[in-house]
């Protein structure tokens, strides 16, 4: 079977979407204007309200504050951490995998 150049790059794309759907933690590369940060927060915020108690909220949005303030301040470049900062966001998704309910036996999943 012969596969041309679009096929093979058809290919390629589906296997890159695939591995950043797997690993929730790996960081996305990309630009994101004011607005659709501004949005996307909100649709975070209002989205998930019920799973979230107001210590998560408190929480969540000190982390927010943090970096947001890290990353203006002048001659900080939060792209040169990538690497430390999904290090850290997957420390922190295997110690919340421990505490996830697992459904019990015979339960729907």
């Amino acid at each position: 079977m012969k596969i041309n150049k679009e096929t093979l790059k058809e290919m390629i794309r589906q296997v890159i979407n695939e591995e950043g759907e797997q690993d929730p933690t790996k960081l996305k590369t990309g630009s994101m204007s004011t607005g659709a940060r501004i949005k996307g927060a909100r649709d975070r915020i209002s989205g998930a309200a019920e799973e979230f108690t107001n210590q998560e909220r408190n929480i969540i949005d000190q982390l927010e504050k943090f970096i947001s303030d890290m990353a203006a301040k002048p001659g900080v470049d939060l792209t040169k951490f990538r690497p430390l900062l999904q290090r850290v966001l997957k420390l922190l998704q295997q110690q919340a995998a421990k505490s996830i309910e697992q459904p019990q036996q015979g339960e729907a999943q």
